[in-house]
């Protein structure tokens, strides 16, 4: 969990990644960036991901929807990678289930020998297990619906679960606020 200073700081992203197979990291065949100032979702990039050969199967079809045509014509992460680095410019990043995120963007920039994994990187998940416990579970539709009752989730898709975590990570900070910590 971050420090009540990092917190409550006025501008972070919220990151959500797909993958393809169970090889991880570098099937990675979406990623979605929410930038956040003040409370407000300010930009938003999402693109699909064309993995490395040897980890472009798709057996995850199923659970998100994106298949091996959605990603042929897609850039790599190598591709997008300063992109992604300059539209993260430095903010504290979070993701719901942040292990997860945090290990596929690792194992990306492993893979294609470059270095954007942001330093500051949060778990909305365990954050708000920590600020709101009794939830039922700490899933990312239950925590959505807790902080965020009038988003639409469309779970699985990075662009929608990278806007709930985001509107979580808002949740949270009102509640640090009221909280007063």
């Amino acid at each position: 969990m971050p420090a009540t200073e990092a917190m409550l700081d006025r501008r972070f992203v919220a990151v959500d990644f797909e993958t393809a197979n169970r090889m991880g990291g570098v099937s990675a065949c979406q990623v979605a960036l929410v930038k956040v100032e003040d409370g407000h979702i300010t930009d938003r990039y999402t693109t699909f991901l064309r993995p490395p050969a040897g980890y472009d199967h798709f057996e995850f079809t199923y659970l998100h929807g994106i298949s091996a045509l959605d990603v042929v014509g897609a850039p790599t992460w190598a591709q997008v990678a300063d992109q992604v680095a300059q539209f993260v410019d430095g903010a504290a990043v979070y993701a719901h289930n942040a292990s997860f995120d945090r290990g596929v963007w690792r194992r990306l920039d492993e893979y294609f020998n470059i270095a954007t994994l942001p330093p500051s990187f949060y778990c909305s998940y365990r954050t708000a297990r920590s600020l709101r416990p009794g939830l039922v579970n700490y899933k990312l539709p239950t925590v959505a619906a807790e902080f965020a009752p009038e988003y639409r989730l469309n779970h699985h898709r990075a662009d929608s679960d990278a806007e709930a975590c985001a509107l979580i990570v808002c949740g949270l900070q009102n509640l640090v606020r009221e909280l007063g910590r």
